[in-house]
This record gives C-alpha cells, structure tokens and sequence, in this order.
C-alpha cells in the first residue's frame, strides 16, 4: 500500500512548486514581523505600566510628604499665635506684676508675703505653667 509519490518534472508542477515555497516564504517573514511588533508592542506596554506604578507610588510619597509639612505648618502657626499672645501678655503690666508676685514672691511696698508651710516653690512654677497653658 506504500507507494512512493514522484514529481512530474513539467512546468506546471514547478510553478506550483514555487508558489507554494513563495506562499510559504510570506508567511514566515508575515510571521517574523507580526512576531517582532507584537514584541515591541509588549516591551511599550511593560515600559509604560512600569511608569505608571512608580508614578502612582511617587504621587503617594508626594502626598504624604506634603501632608506631614501641613501638619508641621500647622504646628508652627499655632506656636506663632501662642508666642504673640505671650509677647502681648509681656507688654500689659499686670501680667508681668503678676508673674513677679507668683513666680518671684515680689511685693509692693508695705505688702508682706506669707508662704504657708503647704505650699513648695515647684507647686507654684507647675501652676503657673497650667496658667500659661
């Protein structure tokens, strides 16, 4: 049942034969280039979505980093307002007088100051900080 298939050697079988190679030979180089931009458009894709990634993670440090110096801006506004309200409270008289009498035991002439035996001089300085605070 095995028979062995020869080729006619005419012009119709070698043209055939030639199509056939040329049709053969289109479809590897077809093949080559889709193969080679399919490649290409992969490597694009990779690049970009590696872009993407370190964009976003570079756009989240960004935004916590901004959100720390808010924080600390905020802080230092908030010391300014406290620094102003002291220095406000040094210019008026009666804070400082104050201050002297708790602080300092300072007395106006003819008054005379009693420290009871209860009383340290580290409990008033603690009161006079929850004062200012």
């Amino acid at each position: 049942m095995n028979k062995k298939v020869e080729n006619i050697g005419n012009t119709y079988t070698s043209a055939e034969n030639k199509k056939k190679q040329h049709k053969q030979m289109r479809k590897r180089v077809v093949r080559k280039r889709i193969t080679l931009f399919g490649g290409l458009l992969l490597l694009i894709i990779i690049i970009l979505s590696i872009m993407l990634v370190t964009q976003k993670q570079s756009n989240n440090d960004d935004a916590v980093e901004r959100q720390q110096k808010e924080q600390k801006y905020q802080k230092q506004q908030d010391e300014e307002l406290a620094l102003k309200e002291q220095l406000n409270n040094l210019n008026d008289k009666d804070y400082i007088e104050k201050v002297a009498r708790d602080d300092y035991y300072l007395s106006n002439d003819g008054e005379v100051i009693f420290k009871l035996p209860g009383e340290n001089k580290s409990d008033t300085k603690s009161k006079a900080q929850n004062d200012d605070k």
